[in-house]
């Protein structure tokens, strides 16, 4: 296995109509950065989330999750 450091940002706007950012990291099981920048896209998306970008996508120093 293979992980990746997805970073998201977030916007969402305040009652006064202020835009605030928001990073998020993300750890991401996949093959490639293309791959995790994909799945990280696909999983927001899914979730209902529309006003984010991700930011970056890099190889993660982890070596294994252990549950």
């Amino acid at each position: 296995m293979q992980y990746f450091q997805v970073k998201v940002q977030f916007r969402t706007e305040d009652e006064n109509g202020k835009v605030k950012k928001q990073n998020v990291a993300y750890l991401v099981d996949a093959q490639s950065v293309t791959e995790a920048e994909a799945r990280i896209t696909k999983y927001l998306t899914d979730q209902g989330e529309q006003a984010f970008e991700v930011k970056a996508a890099s190889e993660s120093l982890i070596a294994e999750v252990v549950k």
